[in-house]
Parts: C-alpha cells; structure tokens; sequence
C-alpha cells in the first residue's frame, strides 16, 4: 500500500469498490486508504450500503461499463 500511495505522489485518488459492505477486507483497506488519503474519491460500482466515504463520493447502482464511463465523467467533467 505504502509503494501505491507514494507512486501516485500528489495525484488525486481514486478508489474504486464494489459491494464494499459484504467484504471486510474491502472496507478495511479503504479505512487505511482514506486514512492516509482522505482527499480520495471512492466510487461504488455496486448497490450502495455503507455511509459515502471519501471527498467525493460516487455511487453508479450497477457495474456495468456505461456506470463506470458515468463515473468517470462526473469525476472529470468530460464526456466519454
């Protein structure tokens, strides 16, 4: 984690989960990474069931690759 945080240097991050609340791991390792990062954007490719997190929160309902392209241009305010 420490290598992936360092790489990405001052560059935003953005996390990306998918039904976060059935795997522990999942939210834990977001835990740490918000931690270290709270300037993070977390998007939730699935339904959402935990509390938005990060300082920007993105929830798509669905995992398709049209909810991903959606994400990513409310993000970046570009059209896909």
């Amino acid at each position: 984690a420490d290598a992936i945080l360092a790489a990405a240097g001052e560059r935003r991050i953005v996390a990306v989960v998918r039904d976060e609340h059935r795997h522990a791991w999942m939210g834990a390792a977001l835990d740490a990474l918000l931690a270290a990062r709270p300037d993070t954007i977390v998007v939730e490719m699935g339904l959402p069931q935990s509390d938005p997190r990060g300082s920007l929160y993105v929830a798509t309902h669905g995992a398709a690759r049209v909810c991903g392209e959606a994400a990513a241009e409310a993000i970046t305010g570009a059209e896909a």
